[in-house]
Order: C-alpha cells, then structure tokens, then sequence
C-alpha cells in the first residue's frame, strides 16, 4: 500500500496477544467482542471500539459505561470522528489508570494458570483419574438427566385437572339449564 507511515505494519494476520502486551501500545482500536475486550483489560489497554454486530455492541456499552474506552458508531464514522476518538482514548489519563486497576484485579492470582493445570493434572494422576470429580450426569440414563418421569407425571397430573374441570363446569351448567328449563314450564 502507498503512503504507509514508517510506525504502521500491514499484515493478512497479527498475533493481538503480543500486540496488546506490547509495552509501547497505546490504544487498542476493536470490533468490541468479548475475547477483544478481555484480552484488552488484561493488557491493560483502552479501546476504541467500532461495533459492528452481535454482542459488540453491548460490549462496547459496558466498556464506556466502565471508562476504559469509547465507542464509534459504524454509520457515523468519519476520518474526524475516528481521529477525535483515538486522540480522545489516548490522552485521557482516567481511562488509563481504571484499565491499570482492572487489570491488576485481573491478574491476581492465587498460582500462575501454568501452576494451576500443572496442579490439576497432578491431582488427577495421584488419584487415579479422579473419579470423585467426574459429574455423574455422564453415567445416568438419558430419561433421568431430562427429568422424563416428572415431566409426565405433571403433564398427566395437568391433563387430569384439565378433564376434571371440563366435567365439573358440564355438569354445573346441565345444572342451570335444566333449573332454566323448569322456571320455564
């Protein structure tokens, strides 16, 4: 591509994690879904979000709502009003110091995610496949996991009610006509 600043790489494919734990970055501009914004806080990084569909929309709402970044809106993006919201995200210290803090929160951790599946496996071994933590959904018979027997039985218990009152609303008005007919004669 022509013209292309000298501090912007053009790529089919960028890995974002280093992207976003670049020590240089700045701003993150996003589509606003949910791995996006994650990945953002973690890093610690402010968006600019441009929602396009799905969840990126509220994504972006409670981001904004949070102050850690702003959204553009797709059908009212100008070159101006993307440079205004980048320049706008950059230098506002506030949203930087709530993503600092958010990820803080993020990141503390009992045991790195490295010592917690090294834990695990571990566990898992010393227990011989830890059949106490296996859900015992995987052994139950498919008409108990649903609940089939108690679906039926409340159906059935609702048909009945439903035939119940049938008969007694029949009966009560063969009640009154008869009374209707009698007054009559």
């Amino acid at each position: 591509m022509p013209g292309i600043p000298p501090n912007v790489r053009v790529a089919r494919w960028l890995p974002q994690q280093d992207i976003l734990g670049h020590p240089r970055l700045r701003l993150f501009i996003t589509h606003g879904g949910l791995l996006s914004t994650l990945e953002s806080v973690y890093h610690g990084r402010t968006v600019l979000g441009v929602p396009v569909f799905g969840d990126q929309m509220g994504n972006m709402r409670d981001v904004e709502r949070q102050g850690w970044g702003k959204a553009l809106s797709w059908d009212d993006l100008t070159e101006e009003r993307l440079l205004q919201g980048i320049l706008s995200v950059m230098h506002n210290k506030t949203m930087h110091e709530i993503v600092q803090s958010k990820s803080l929160l993020m990141k503390d951790r009992l045991m790195t995610p490295r010592d917690l599946v090294l834990f695990w496996t571990e566990y898992v071994i010393r227990h011989k496949g830890a059949a106490h933590l296996k859900c015992p959904l995987a052994q139950m018979p498919w008409y108990k996991v649903y609940n089939v027997d108690v679906w039926l039985i409340f159906a059935m218990l609702c048909m009945l009610i439903v035939w119940l009152l049938f008969y007694a609303i029949r009966a009560v008005l063969r009640f009154l006509f008869k009374k209707m007919k009698f007054k009559r004669d």
